[in-house]
């Protein structure tokens, strides 16, 4: 069994990390650490665990003896040190994306990686889904023969929610980015893993809804990050692709398209139908059919952290995003911004 403990158990812990280590063959959450007592107090109840296993200080819950590994579920901007402090202890780690605020932040991390490589993992929760992997088996089986263009989307509405107050993602302290961080990371993180790495960028972002009020007062304040952002990409071998990400987007909860075009073929899938894709691919087409709907086959299916357990276990499995990924995508992160406030392309090589 593998004993995990959770640094932060908010809404992404509770609703994601947590429940999938509970279904996992032999993942078991341990311990947990949270900076808000009363949240603390209620999940550790929730999930029957004793109050010598709930830490207010990470390093504790770090140092813990039953904690075999970490997972950091925390605001962006501690991301880096918590994960660096577990990797000094020498436990393997999982970190929430985005890696940190910007580049240079994350310099703590990757520092203690070089020192101490335990084995790691980032929170690149779409590649994990059947559909994605299924796309990436049928590439590398060369089904779409040469890469000629992307067009991706990431649609929400969570900006405009009524009444939504100036939570960290709001802050550029506490979050770096806006929507880029939050949503359009996963859209960068797919694309590099189904076609190749981004080799120059051009993007223009935004805040649409410019005032929040607090959350501990009725004062309003600036919103300091981006609710929008559409950008361009040169992508190694000379593909050229189309981004679109916003939480402004009324009518979507979480919508997230992408579609590629080959020479020989084209795949295209919609996460809020994770279980099929969308085809027209030589070999692959059916009867002459064009576009048709396929389901992924069975052994294209695994959680997040099920991938999470084995890759402690020392059972690896293909496709893992590392921290490395984490580097390479803030580092497009950072581009973006610097690109939206120059109105210039940024080369990433």
């Amino acid at each position: 069994m593998v004993g995990i403990g959770i640094v932060g158990v908010g809404g992404i812990a509770c609703g994601k990390h947590i429940p999938e280590i509970e279904q996992s063959k032999s993942g078991k959450v341990v311990a947990i650490c949270d900076i808000n007592p009363a949240r603390l107090k209620e999940v550790g109840e929730r999930l029957g665990i004793d109050e010598a296993h709930r830490f207010a200080d990470y390093a504790q819950l770090i140092a813990c003896p039953e904690v075999d590994a970490v997972e950091v579920c925390t605001p962006n901007y501690v991301h880096a040190p918590i994960a660096a402090a577990a990797v000094q202890a020498g436990k393997p780690v999982n970190v929430e994306k985005p890696l940190s605020v910007d580049l240079p932040s994350a310099g703590v991390l990757t520092e203690a990686l070089k020192a101490n490589p335990v084995p790691n993992m980032m929170c690149f929760s779409y590649r994990f889904m059947p559909a994605v992997r299924f796309a990436k088996w049928m590439m590398e089986q060369g089904c779409l023969g040469e890469i000629v263009s992307v067009h991706v989307e990431y649609l929400k509405d969570s900006a405009l929610w009524e009444g939504r107050r100036l939570d960290w993602r709001f802050v550029r302290e506490y979050a770096g980015t806006g929507v880029l961080g939050d949503l359009g990371v996963h859209l960068i993180d797919m694309a590099q893993f189904l076609v190749g790495d981004m080799e120059a960028v051009c993007s223009t972002a935004k805040t649409v809804v410019k005032q929040r009020q607090r959350l501990d007062s009725e004062e309003w304040a600036p919103v300091e990050t981006d609710d929008y952002c559409s950008f361009l990409a040169d992508m190694a071998g000379g593909v050229s692709a189309v981004f679109e990400v916003t939480r402004c987007a009324i009518g979507h909860s979480n919508t997230i398209r992408f579609d590629i075009y080959g020479r020989d073929g084209m795949l295209s899938f919609d996460l809020n139908h994770p279980d099929v894709l969308k085809i027209c691919v030589g070999k692959i087409d059916v009867q002459g059919q064009g576009l048709h709907t396929v389901t992924v086959p069975q052994k294209f299916r695994i959680a997040q952290e099920q991938m999470f357990v084995d890759l402690v276990s020392g059972a690896p499995t293909p496709y893992l995003p590392t921290i490395e990924d984490g580097v390479k995508c803030q580092k497009i992160l950072d581009a973006l911004l610097q690109s939206s406030r120059e109105r210039r392309w940024i080369a990433l090589t």
